[in-house]
């Protein structure tokens, strides 16, 4: 069962509104079987030109790094969204 109002977490290939995607995940925390996306892992974005760390506003924390949700940017600006 899926709640509507919880965060969704960001995955491995989610992309951005930039149309980059996230190119970089934790292998050992994962949702549906695909790796979740931590603060400071990277999105590649052909808008800027390269890839850019995530900064990941969530309470929650996997081995201390922050879990980053849709919704989240990157420091070029780009916000993660879900396809």
């Amino acid at each position: 069962m899926t709640h509507t109002d919880e965060p969704i977490m960001a995955r491995l290939g989610d992309i951005t509104d930039h149309g980059g995607k996230i190119v970089e995940a934790t292998p050992d925390l994962t949702d549906e079987g695909i790796s979740i996306a931590l603060d400071g892992h990277l999105v590649a974005c052909p808008r800027c030109g390269g890839k850019y760390p995530i900064i990941a506003s969530g309470r929650r924390r996997h081995n201390g790094k922050r879990i980053a949700y849709i919704g989240d940017i990157t420091t070029c600006g780009a916000t993660l969204v879900r396809p």
